[in-house]
């Protein structure tokens, strides 16, 4: 029930109990009630995501840390960085992986200068991204020109951060609309991609998982790889990048024999030139959650 259910979510992070219920086969009380444990347990989260661009980012980069031996202090130390979007502890040639976003790319050369000059680290190599292909919280496009928000829109919006399967009733009581008018609100939100609600999954959890990243080197633009591992249902996020990678990808598996069974498909493709790939070990940092600009801010825009 739970896999249908985060899918179910993905589709639709405000999908009815009564269509969950239908899509997975069960009573609407026995899935209220999974709902409900899952999110007391801390093992699953439905929240809104912002889009960055309303965010006022538009510098993103995958950062991969190289420091003298393993260090959980530089792991934990990028981690408590405002920009960091991602922060994990990984095998491989590299000790720690980083997802920073920021206003600009001269904010994220200091960013990332000032990784470099952290006590442990040896090297720091950068990849800019080009685009998000796929990405829970990433939209692929950007915000319609003319698109106007308010202080009420800012309220809902921080109301659906916490939690964005919050009632109608409930956020219409907090922002001091109607809950049809605040229903109205926030589907314009959604559709418009100011906004996306979605699962989010502990990788706390016992049956998380591996979580897999694969940087790739291809042939050309690489455009059937891209869009064949954007069509994947265990490719959580994929970007097009400038660096040492062209493309940079996070799988999911169940188990080591289904990564590998995925990682041979993907590097065997005769368009995949190199494939590098790294699991992650401890996740210190998942975000997506990021302040609101102010109805004064958005007045100047």
């Amino acid at each position: 029930m739970d896999d249908a259910l985060v899918a179910a979510l993905r589709a639709d992070g405000r999908m009815s109990v009564a269509d969950l219920a239908k899509r997975v086969g069960a009573s609407r009380s026995a899935v209220s009630a999974r709902l409900e444990q899952l999110k007391a347990d801390g093992s699953l989260n439905v929240v809104a995501a912002v889009h960055p661009e309303f965010l006022g980012l538009t510098a993103y980069a995958h950062l991969a840390i190289r420091t003298s031996g393993r260090s959980q202090a530089t792991t934990d130390a990028i981690a408590a960085l405002p920009a960091a979007a991602f922060v994990s502890a990984v095998s491989g040639e590299y000790q720690t992986v980083a997802e920073l976003r920021l206003p600009d790319s001269p904010e994220l050369y200091r960013t990332v200068a000032d990784i470099r000059g952290l006590p442990e680290v040896e090297q720091v190599n950068t990849l800019v991204y080009v685009d998000v292909v796929k990405g829970l919280f990433m939209p692929g496009r950007p915000l319609p020109p003319w698109l106007r928000l308010d202080d009420r829109d800012l309220a809902i919006m921080l109301r659906l951060q916490a939690d964005g399967r919050e009632s109608f009733a409930r956020t219409a009581e907090h922002v001091g609309l109607s809950p049809s008018a605040t229903r109205t609100r926030v589907r314009h939100l959604v559709e418009h991609d100011v906004i996306r609600i979605a699962p989010v999954l502990s990788r706390a959890r016992p049956d998380a998982g591996l979580v897999c990243g694969i940087g790739l080197n291809v042939r050309g633009a690489g455009d059937g790889v891209t869009a064949a591992l954007a069509a994947r249902d265990d490719t959580e996020f994929l970007a097009r990048t400038i660096g040492r990678f062209d493309v940079v990808a996070t799988i999911a598996a169940q188990s080591a024999r289904d990564l590998d069974r995925t990682l041979e498909e993907i590097s065997g493709r005769s368009d995949v030139v190199t494939a590098e790939t790294w699991v992650h070990l401890r996740i210190a940092k998942e975000r997506y959650e990021w302040p609101l600009p102010t109805a004064d801010e958005l007045a100047r825009r």
